[in-house]
């Protein structure tokens, strides 16, 4: 199953977190699956319900939304105008039985020329998308979207509910971004990933997925952290993203000798493809599975 929220922010970037669970046909839940995507510039997307499905609506996203030219991007407003049509086109090639599994999309995005108050931050917008008729849902300013079974589940509701009603409780997410853009994300992330470690629902992980959607950069990065007794220890890139991705962490190694314990993302499947692979190696079959 799945949990993925997502929120426009004022502070010029889409922001969505994915876990990376999936449940089985034979109702086992395994920790590999990458729900959340880039398929254009700047738009990102996520899905949960039947993971085929899932994976074709990716396809078709980046299918409509490629350009060889890297100066050119889609408004944002056109495509959410133009895509439940698209959405309910790939649906109804899957068969009934496939198709009851259900699919939810989230769309995270920056408009490639609007601008907030501020002339420096680009406008965001988040979408969500139900099947089978895939109406458009905004998600405003200052509120999480939700998909997937987090949202029958009480103390994610509360957490989404939380960030979206109290002021007081949001703004102390929000003073992340005092010394870095993107640093809500952090904060935010973190007390997700608290709240799913403590919780353990059934059918979504602890590991997760931050994205960002600036206009010019989608960044993907993973929770992962060390952990010595009750204390968790983090990247240090101030309150905001380390935007090289590919950067060492030099400090890793002297904390894992010093006592502490790696929170890692499991090897995860991007792909359809290559989910069949993984669990086949595993002797499991990805025909079924849902996130």
């Amino acid at each position: 199953m799945t949990w993925i929220v997502g929120t426009p922010t004022m502070f010029g970037y889409g922001l969505g977190f994915s876990d990376v669970r999936v449940t089985l046909s034979d109702g086992s839940e395994v920790d590999c699956l990458q729900k959340i995507h880039p398929v254009g510039r700047w738009i990102a997307a996520g899905f949960a319900g039947a993971v085929c499905i899932g994976f074709a609506m990716v396809d078709e996203l980046r299918n409509l939304l490629y350009s060889e030219d890297e100066h050119l991007a889609y408004d944002p407003l056109l495509v959410v105008q133009e895509w439940p049509h698209h959405a309910r086109h790939v649906f109804a090639k899957f068969p009934p039985d496939v198709r009851a599994s259900h699919c939810h999309l989230m769309f995270l995005s920056t408009h490639p020329q609007e601008h907030t108050g501020n002339p420096l931050w680009a406008r965001s917008y988040v979408y969500v998308f139900r099947s089978p008729n895939f109406q458009a849902e905004m998600i405003p300013v200052h509120t999480l979207g939700s998909i997937g079974c987090g949202n029958s589940y009480e103390p994610c509701r509360a957490a989404v509910g939380i960030f979206s009603s109290d002021y007081k409780r949001r703004m102390l997410f929000e003073q992340g971004e005092v010394r870095a853009q993107g640093g809500m994300a952090t904060i935010l992330g973190f007390n997700l990933t608290q709240l799913l470690t403590r919780t353990q629902p059934g059918g979504i992980s602890s590991h997760l997925h931050y994205c960002w959607v600036f206009r010019g950069q989608i960044i993907i990065k993973t929770n992962n952290q060390l952990q010595k007794g009750r204390w968790s220890i983090l990247e240090q890139h101030g309150s905001g993203i380390n935007l090289d991705q590919n950067a060492p962490d030099t400090s890793t190694h002297a904390a894992l000798e010093n006592g502490a314990t790696a929170f890692e993302m499991p090897r995860l499947a991007a792909t359809w493809e290559e989910l069949n692979l993984f669990l086949a190696a595993t002797g499991a079959k990805a025909e079924g599975c849902i996130a």
